[in-house]
């Protein structure tokens, strides 16, 4: 099996908690961006991109490009993800996702490529079915531009266990969206955690849906833990991805269990023994 490559967060909760926050400089995106290259990952994920200055983000672009990192994922609505943006079918608040896709294909441009999640929240005086339908029209209008920017939308079911009110609970319906979307720019997100919550054998969906995947996240069970702490089976799931022959970057979405620089060290040694992170590139 080929190494598989890693991505690390600048922050899930907050953009001051990133994933090797006592291991970088400091919690600033630059030192953290020196971090995940010194200790071998492959990419970086910023939820909180968007939010972050334009001249900051410029630097960002800079640095990953020198240390040769590539931005995976980054939050497309970081405002908005929990309320229905994306499954909204008011012409004034289409717009506002015309803007969005539009700041999201410039970041795009910026890195070199990337991907921007998208999720929406239920509106409860609405069908679900009007609204996955919406939503889907509206990845439909805007997969052209994202293609040409080489943005990535990426479609994530989120498990209805871990967080409450989403549009997006089963897997089933994200694949229905990118199929019915039909277009290479309009991906699924899989995460890995999320889809063991809703019930599924990760190795099995995995082989179900490896002709959409954009991206995948993992985390170990029950939740969202490192990596090696939790019940999964790494070595099915490695077998998994091996198999279906992505060849994309795999990003850790969690925060480490004991958040110490020790704490750290330890993740990485775990990662390395499951996944054969390179390691320390000093």
């Amino acid at each position: 099996m080929d190494r598989i490559r890693l991505s690390g967060h600048l922050g899930l909760s907050a953009p001051d908690r990133p994933l090797l926050a006592h291991l970088g400089r400091s919690v600033d995106p630059l030192d953290q961006i020196d971090a995940l290259a010194d200790h071998g990952f492959a990419g970086v994920q910023d939820l909180f991109l968007k939010l972050r200055p334009s001249s900051e983000q410029a630097t960002m672009a800079t640095n990953m490009a020198r240390r040769g990192l590539a931005l995976t994922s980054f939050g497309g609505d970081p405002m908005h993800w929990n309320s229905p943006f994306w499954s909204t079918e008011n012409p004034l608040e289409r717009d506002a996702v015309t803007e969005s896709v539009t700041q999201s294909c410039d970041l795009a441009t910026r890195f070199g490529g990337a991907g921007a999640v998208c999720v929406a929240g239920f509106d409860a005086t609405r069908s679900r079915k009007a609204q996955l339908t919406a939503m889907t029209e509206n990845l439909k209008r805007h997969a052209q531009a994202a293609e040409r920017a080489g943005l990535l939308l990426l479609v994530e079911p989120i498990a209805e266990s871990r967080i409450a009110g989403l549009l997006l609970n089963r897997l089933e319906d994200a694949l229905d969206m990118v199929r019915a979307v039909g277009m290479p720019s309009v991906r699924l997100l899989f995460d890995i955690g999320h889809v063991a919550m809703m019930g599924h054998a990760v190795p099995d969906a995995l082989h179900e849906c490896a002709d959409m995947i954009g991206l995948i996240q993992a985390a170990d069970l029950p939740d969202r833990v490192d990596i090696g702490l939790g019940t999964l089976d790494w070595a099915a799931i490695l077998a998994a991805i091996d198999a279906t022959r992505y060849s994309g970057i795999v990003e850790l979405e969690y925060e480490p269990v004991d958040q110490t620089a020790e704490g750290e060290r330890a993740m990485l040694a775990r990662l390395n023994s499951i996944v054969g992170l390179p390691g320390d590139q000093h």
